[in-house]
């Protein structure tokens, strides 16, 4: 070995240089190390019980991310903003995590980056819109890593669609044909959204948006149950956005 570093040019001056730069990294107490990985298996088996969609909360990002500072460094830390600048390293990452942006829940101007990152996703009005941000923020914050742009969108058109399911339903029992159109014509057209297609284009059998079929087909037909049924398989109706269906009461 030392003769290698010899051949390529390394010394030990190199080396005590590069020790010296290097900065200090606190190391886990016995108590903290345990207590971490106490965070992680209550944190994993939180996930396990959670909707599907939640395999993409980063765990192991928040993890790492306080492995590599030391406990003392991450219980000092300030996170100033959401925006991390980080996207996924490969395709894999990309597939476990969603694509797009990683953003950091804990920073105080996450709902505002939320709001901004999925505005373009139609709501039938301001309060369900503002509804399933507030959710989506309260639940965020209560994990333990980063979340992409690409899932944090995905789920948002996933609330949108309950809200406009719920809007077609009522429109539907009030004989609002007008109203009834214009939800229907909104849920058939969202297979086209970004917020889908950047993440789930195909919609397979086992895709997170696998549902979707299911529902463009019970609104053509002018089904309300088949819309439930094919609704309350992937959770994204959360309290209140879709009373008329019977949906959100609880998780």
């Amino acid at each position: 070995m030392t003769a290698r570093n010899s051949d390529q040019g390394w010394s030990e001056r190199h080396a005590s240089a590069v020790r010296d730069a290097a900065p200090d990294v606190p190391r886990f107490a016995d108590d903290q190390r345990r207590a971490l990985w106490q965070q992680v298996v209550t944190t994993a088996g939180r996930r396990v019980g959670r909707r599907r969609r939640r395999r993409w909360r980063s765990v192991v990002a928040g993890v790492v991310a306080v492995g590599a500072v030391g406990a003392a460094g991450a219980a000092a830390g300030t996170v100033i903003s959401a925006h991390t600048g980080r996207g996924p390293v490969d395709a894999e990452d990309a597939e476990l995590g969603g694509p797009g942006e990683r953003l950091d829940p804990r920073a105080p101007d996450f709902a505002l980056v939320l709001a901004e990152e999925t505005a373009d996703i139609p709501f039938p009005s301001a309060a369900t819109r503002d509804s399933a941000l507030s959710w989506e923020v309260e639940d965020q914050t209560r994990g333990a890593g980063q979340v992409s742009t690409g899932a944090l969108r995905l789920w948002m058109a996933g609330h949108a669609l309950c809200a406009w399911s719920n809007t077609w339903a009522v429109a539907l029992h009030s004989r609002d044909d007008a109203g009834e159109a214009t939800a229907a014509d909104v849920i058939l057209g969202a297979r086209r959204w970004s917020s889908i297609t950047d993440t789930d284009p195909d919609l397979a059998d086992e895709s997170e948006f696998a549902w979707l079929p299911d529902l463009e087909r019970a609104v053509r037909d002018g089904d309300p149950a088949g819309a439930r049924e094919a609704l309350a398989r992937n959770g994204s109706c959360l309290p209140g956005l879709a009373p008329e269906l019977g949906l959100g009461k609880r998780w």
